[in-house]
């Protein structure tokens, strides 16, 4: 969708083969990483989410860690060739920035979940890349396009990361994973979680609304706004619903429920409604 809209901003039109590669490189990163990511939360899962296949034993860790890695390595080829069949050349940028988010993935799976605010910095660097590479794909030499949503979804999904965290609380504390939450409590990383969601706020209207004047490519209209705005009110109020459980009880089994229907789930929900309006952006 970033691609799309950077490519009506600068007036190009997507080729299938570049739309094809848009789709399938992503798809073979992500997957590959949360590959790799139950592998290494197998012991937290077995406590919080023990239905899962690889906890559950439907499928082998083995089968699992070398599918993960094949698809990785994958990312990083067809993101190099994202726009060989329209240019002629290779595209080094993304195939770089693909290997980084490798890099960054892993390095999360294996370390990152272990040591709190940086893990969870770690997984949302991962997905604020996750417009910007759509930007880098189709125009290598204009990295500021998708600059601001970036930025803005990164803060965002920190402050998710720490609110989904202080859900697991109990499985990561057992697990021995270092997590805001474990390490400050869970009402604490909660209101830690606020601060990086009130920093999406100012920053997402930069897409559109340059009120900085910073001269941002100005890639979005209106429907972005509007779609920004109305996330921007659920992350708030999914957290104010979370945190009044947090305060009032301490049924852990109430508390994991709340997180798991505002945070893992209703944010989850206004992500995707946030994308459609970004997609509708495309025939405003």
């Amino acid at each position: 969708m970033s691609a799309l809209n950077c490519a009506l901003f600068m007036g190009v039109t997507l080729s299938y083969y570049q739309i094809l590669l848009l789709i399938l490189t992503p798809a073979f990163l992500s997957t590959g990483t949360m590959f790799h990511n139950d592998i290494t939360d197998l012991e937290s899962d077995k406590i919080n989410r023990p239905k899962k296949p690889v906890p559950a034993g439907i499928l082998k860790e083995k089968t699992v860690y070398y599918t993960g890695l094949t698809l990785m390595i994958g990312s990083i080829f067809l993101g190099t060739l994202v726009d060989y069949m329209d240019t002629g050349a290779l595209n080094w940028e993304c195939g770089l920035f693909t290997f980084i988010l490798v890099v960054v993935g892993l390095y999360y799976n294996y370390y990152g979940k272990h040591h709190g605010l940086v893990g969870h910095m770690a997984v949302a660097f991962g997905v604020g890349a996750i417009p910007y590479w759509g930007g880098l794909a189709v125009f290598p030499n204009q990295p500021l396009l998708m600059l601001p949503l970036a930025v803005a979804i990164f803060f965002l999904e920190t402050g998710r990361e720490i609110m989904v965290g202080a859900g697991d609380y109990v499985g990561d504390l057992k697990a021995g994973f270092k997590t805001t939450s474990v390490r400050h409590g869970r009402k604490r990383s909660v209101q830690i979680a606020l601060l990086f969601y009130l920093l999406f706020i100012p920053i997402f209207p930069l897409s559109s609304w340059d009120w900085a004047g910073i001269h941002m490519p100005q890639v979005f209209g209106a429907v972005y706004l509007i779609g920004g705005s109305i996330l921007a009110a659920s992350l708030l109020l999914t957290w104010f619903f979370t945190y009044r459980v947090v305060i009032k009880t301490d049924d852990e089994k109430r508390i994991w429920k709340s997180f798991e229907r505002y945070e893992r789930v209703g944010t989850r929900v206004m992500i995707i409604v946030f994308q459609i309006f970004i997609f509708l952006e495309i025939f405003y």
